[in-house]
């Protein structure tokens, strides 16, 4: 099974994968991003990448000068390929662990080698997964995986939000 949450920026996607990985605690491996946020201001300075083992990295910042840019925001790709991948290539030796991936998203899909462990994990009918994707196609990656067969497509929005993690965990366990 493989469950893909997509809905506007803001929704709380990210709030529901940690709420999963906290409920199935010891059947999840995988990662998450998080805003970084400046303590004076408030305002949003980057996104941190945290995987279910504690590590994390800050791997997008306005701060960071990169040839990767997402609007204003430079992506520090070895940074986040230094959390991802090794989580990532952890679950898929664990047999019978419900992969986390937050998300598919622009910064994200600048690691070929993510695109391609993602791929792989969709290709493979065993894997569970829960992800979350980008409301439009923004790599060929993300339309494949919108549109594969075994995945189930969640839209969130603030009306379902709180009623969605018993159904996401209900089609993570089942089977």
């Amino acid at each position: 099974m493989k469950v893909l949450l997509t809905g506007a920026p803001g929704v709380g996607k990210t709030t529901l994968v940690k709420k999963v990985a906290q409920k199935l605690k010891g059947k999840v491996v995988g990662f998450w991003t998080e805003e970084v946020r400046d303590i004076s201001t408030g305002k949003r300075t980057g996104f941190r990448i945290k995987d279910t083992e504690g590590n994390s990295e800050v791997f997008s910042s306005k701060f960071f000068t990169s040839k990767h840019l997402v609007g204003s925001y430079g992506v520090n790709v070895e940074k986040f390929e230094k959390v991802a991948l090794s989580i990532i290539e952890k679950a898929m030796k664990e047999k019978g662990k419900i992969i986390l991936i937050d998300e598919v998203g622009k910064m994200e899909l600048f690691s070929k080698s993510f695109v391609s462990l993602v791929e792989r994990i969709f290709s493979d009918p065993r894997t569970k997964v829960l992800a979350t994707i980008p409301i439009r196609d923004v790599h060929p990656l993300v339309a494949w995986i919108r549109r594969h067969p075994s995945a189930v497509l969640l839209q969130m929005t603030k009306e379902n939000r709180d009623s969605l993690l018993e159904d996401v965990i209900g089609l993570l366990t089942e089977g």
